[in-house]
């Protein structure tokens, strides 16, 4: 990304030949955050987790050496398909260690920051010890969810995560739809967000976005095994582990 991160702009997703997206903030991250993604890349492999119709991983596949999602609904996998990228079609919680997809960069903005944030970078960074890698993992949080900003303060802290704060505008007004916004005006998918009528607490397809990156390695891993995680579905992973035969690795 050329620009400032405090300085809102035109993506240059819209500038990629055949780039047509199919939502709308905040149904998808802003897709300055892809921005930012695609100087991270660098001609790494990437991963997007809950993707959706692929908007923001459609616009890194442009500058990543691979990309491949992780998404549980079926027909954003097929749409995925179509699209031409490579989809492990389950949940994350779901996807056997030995298994799970490869990659020198992770990215995810979930539905639920405190259900989900802290589990899925153990599960990443339990997969990584595994495969003997390493990655960046960055992960999103929106300035106008309460939840994401509940969440992000202890994740990263605990974790040693940075922040970096990207400003966005793809369109706002006080009533109604925004039909003037150019990126309205492309997507598939609209749907209304205004300062008289919030889309779940967003006044509109504009705001402040904060993505998070946690490095993970051979640190990280002394920090997991040195905070110990309770979750039921992280139990349920390791007890298939220990029925597999698969050797403990923190």
């Amino acid at each position: 990304m050329s620009r400032p991160s405090w300085q809102a702009g035109d993506s240059v997703c819209h500038t990629l030949p055949g780039f047509a997206p199919a939502d709308l903030y905040p149904i998808r991250s802003p897709l300055v955050v892809a921005d930012f993604l695609a100087s991270q890349v660098g001609g790494r492999s990437f991963c997007e987790i809950g993707t959706r119709n692929g908007d923001v991983m459609s616009c890194v596949s442009k500058f990543a050496k691979s990309v491949t999602a992780i998404e549980m609904d079926e027909g954003y996998c097929k749409k995925l398909r179509t699209r031409g990228f490579g989809v492990a079609c389950q949940r994350v919680e779901d996807i056997a260690t030995s298994d799970f997809p490869q990659a020198d960069v992770f990215y995810w903005w979930p539905s639920d920051a405190a259900g989900q944030n802290e589990l899925w970078l153990r599960i990443v960074a339990r997969a990584l010890r595994l495969q003997g890698r390493r990655a960046s993992v960055f992960v999103g949080f929106d300035t106008h969810w309460q939840p994401d900003m509940g969440n992000m303060p202890g994740l990263v802290r605990k974790y040693n995560g940075t922040v970096t704060r990207l400003f966005f505008d793809e369109g706002g007004v006080v009533h109604g739809p925004a039909t003037n916004a150019p990126i309205y005006q492309k997507a598939s998918h609209k749907l209304t967000a205004s300062i008289a009528q919030p889309f779940f607490s967003r006044p509109g397809h504009w705001g402040v976005f904060h993505v998070a990156r946690f490095d993970i390695g051979p640190e990280m891993w002394k920090i997991m095994r040195a905070h110990p995680f309770s979750h039921p579905d992280f139990a349920k992973m390791r007890m298939r582990r220990q029925a597999g035969g698969e050797a403990q690795r923190g």
